[in-house]
């Protein structure tokens, strides 16, 4: 076993830890991404390095040479220490690894500059002693270690021994593959024992085994990492089928929970169209009372004739107020079907001036903007909802108050808006009535049918707009009407109707 021999071998081993830790490099940039691949195959590189270091020394002609070859051999194992103790933190998820590791990498930083600083062993006492081993001579290297050099020993071995203990609690945490690695690690610590035990002076007639036997440990990382990624690829097999298990299950309940909704639906639906017709039914009713009271007084005999012109003026009054509840009803039935045109404010409230003539001053303020001025709307729809609230408006104010329009720019849900304000001074509503306000059938005056707010919310939304209303006892109501502001991008649409949604 002559020194070109074993140089020649560590020189082999050297190539093959390149290679391995080239796999490792390969694996992380091409398919896996965890860390633990980069930090292994950075760990087989700064091997290399030491055996490199190692083969040198054998291989040595002069002293100079083993000197560079001790200082390149010690430079790997620095940062070999740190790059292991890394690797095993990355795999066993250690907290804070992150920091741990900066912390030794700082300190491994200190250590490659006493090494190569010429700090590491005392000056003039680097030299070469022959030991024998199988018959062969063996010429190593020999020195006197400062205190730095005998702190990084011991700093070293704890670090190692750190490293063990993790990929032990690693294993006894339910990760089995952990098993392969921490027996090569304990194996790779018996050599690194019998190395410093050679460098020191304690053992004699042996050889420098890191690179030997971490070659071993090298392929029992990779067999541990290997195995890992089955054992995941079986859990995520595991987990798909789980998952189509409770897809299935899911599947089943949708089904059950549509047939559910459905018949939920359909209750829903027979109860509105109760509720609807007991809503007719009781605005029928009272017309239809009086008008049969009328009747039966035009029935008697002997009725004055003043008498009689009073039962059938009521008769007219409430066959009135019939037909504007069948045409109120029918209105907030039938679907809404938007045709949309460009409408003039300013001439939709020159009409409404004209249409209430002098019995009611009404005060406009329209801003003099072309995007505010024109609304793209149905002509026919927005006149009766323009109407409806300006009837309001007259009916709940005193006869000499003016009515005010006021026009602006509003958004809604970040949408721009033309906002038109119809004000009245009257006497407001209190909170509960202000709440139902909107609801079908609800009203506070005696000949009212409750539809007209109901139709105009409708319209509204055909239009894509919205009607709000504000109110404080004593100081009036204010009905908004917002209405998209521009053209629209389709200029006819369409809204369902109350009875199309329950039939």
């Amino acid at each position: 076993m002559t020194a070109p021999f074993l140089s020649g071998v560590l020189a082999a081993l050297a190539v093959a830890t390149v290679a391995l830790g080239l796999f490792f490099v390969l694996a992380y940039f091409v398919r896996r991404r965890e860390v633990e691949y980069l930090l292994f195959g950075a760990l087989c590189g700064a091997v290399a390095v030491t055996t490199v270091g190692l083969a040198m020394s054998y291989g040595a002609s002069s002293l100079g040479t083993r000197v560079l070859g001790a200082r390149l051999a010690h430079a790997g194992v620095i940062f070999a220490g740190t790059l292991n103790l890394h690797f095993v933190m990355a795999y066993a998820r250690l907290a804070r690894a992150h920091q741990i590791a900066l912390c030794l990498y700082a300190l491994g930083a200190f250590y490659q500059v006493v090494n190569w600083g010429g700090w590491w062993w005392a000056a003039g006492s680097f030299g070469v002693r022959e030991s024998s081993l199988l018959g062969y001579t063996i010429a190593h290297n020999t020195f006197t270690l400062t205190t730095f050099g005998r702190g990084f020993y011991i700093i070293g071995s704890a670090q190692y021994g750190a490293s063990i203990v993790l990929l032990f609690l690693a294993y006894r945490a339910e990760r089995r593959e952990a098993l392969i690695a921490l027996g090569g690690a304990i194996l790779l610590g018996c050599a690194i024992l019998n190395d410093i035990g050679l460098i020191t002076g304690w053992l004699d007639n042996t050889l420098y085994l890191l690179p030997h036997f971490f070659v071993m440990y090298g392929f029992g990382v990779a067999t541990t990492l290997l195995l890992r990624y089955r054992f995941a690829a079986g859990q995520l097999e595991q987990t798909v089928s789980n998952l189509q298990l409770r897809t299935d299950e899911l599947r089943r309940s949708n089904a059950e929970l549509s047939v559910v909704q459905d018949e939920l639906v359909r209750k829903q639906q027979l109860a509105a169209v109760g509720e609807l017709a007991a809503a007719i039914a009781h605005e029928v009713r009272n017309p239809l009372a009086v008008i049969v009271n009328a009747v039966s007084g035009l029935r008697r005999s002997g009725i004055k004739v003043e008498d009689r012109d009073m039962l059938l003026d009521i008769v007219d009054e409430e066959t009135a107020r019939l037909n504007r509840l069948v045409t109120d009803l029918l209105r907030f039935a039938r679907p809404v079907r938007v045709n949309r045109s460009q409408v003039s404010l300013v001439e939709l409230c020159a009409r409404a001036r004209s249409v209430l003539g002098d019995e009611r001053e009404v005060a406009f303020d329209i801003p003099d903007d072309p995007n505010i001025q024109n609304v793209w709307v149905d002509p026919g729809l927005f006149r009766l909802v323009f109407d409806n609230l300006l009837e309001n408006a007259c009916q709940a104010m005193k006869e000499l108050d003016p009515v005010r329009v006021e026009v602006h720019e509003d958004k809604l849900d970040g949408i721009p808006m033309v906002r038109i304000d119809v004000i009245d001074s009257g006497h407001g509503m209190e909170l509960e009535v202000l709440e139902r306000a909107k609801d079908p059938f609800f009203t506070t005056r005696p000949s009212g049918t409750g539809l007209g707010l109901p139709i105009v919310q409708r319209i509204m939304a055909a239009h894509g707009g919205e009607l709000r209303l504000s109110s404080e006892q004593g100081k009036g109501t204010t009905a908004s009407l917002l209405i998209p502001m521009g053209e629209p991008p389709m200029v006819s649409g369409g809204a369902e109707s109350p009875l199309e949604r329950i039939a």
